[in-house]
């Protein structure tokens, strides 16, 4: 009797831990703010190491980040990422930004990305598709931030795109 409930209480744990680790929480946050004297999107996105490793893999699988395996592929490769899944547009117009770097924070990659301004639109669109590709339960939560308004957003697969609005 023993060794049946010692057998049962280790199939018991062992799928307690296969489900806590099919319930991942699957999120990016990303911080825009506007300033506009310089017409410019000061934007900060953070996302989980362990993700963007992931996506960087499917390129080459000997990549590693924290530390990096290399710098400049690693910082080409993530830079490409977002330029493919997160796009800013205007008057049906794609809006060019700039990826400046990255820094680690324990789990954490934080992305520098900057886009400048010729005009400032009523309204710019930002679609946010991080790692929608590879997680069915991906959110990404934005904060907008412009003088001394704030708004927070979450998009999803259902609704990956938010309107900015700029002019009152």
């Amino acid at each position: 009797m023993p060794i049946t409930l010692l057998i049962s209480l280790f199939f018991w744990v062992n799928s307690s831990v296969v489900s806590v680790k099919t319930h991942k929480f699957y999120v990016s946050t990303t911080t825009i703010e506007f300033k506009t004297e310089s017409k410019t999107f000061e934007i900060t996105s953070q996302i989980f190491t362990d993700d963007i490793e992931s996506v960087l893999r499917e390129r080459d699988e000997d990549l590693s980040l924290d530390p990096d395996s290399n710098s400049d592929q690693i910082k080409a490769l993530i830079a490409d990422y977002f330029k493919k899944t997160f796009r800013f547009s205007s008057e049906g117009n794609s809006l060019n930004f700039t990826f400046l770097g990255k820094e680690y924070k324990n789990d954490i990659v934080k992305c520098y990305i900057e886009l400048k301004l010729d005009h400032v639109p009523d309204e710019i669109e930002l679609f946010n598709g991080l790692f929608f590709d590879l997680f069915e339960d991906q959110q990404n939560i934005v904060h907008f931030k412009k003088s001394d308004q704030r708004k927070s957003f979450l998009l999803h697969k259902n609704k990956p795109r938010v309107a900015l609005i700029l002019k009152p």
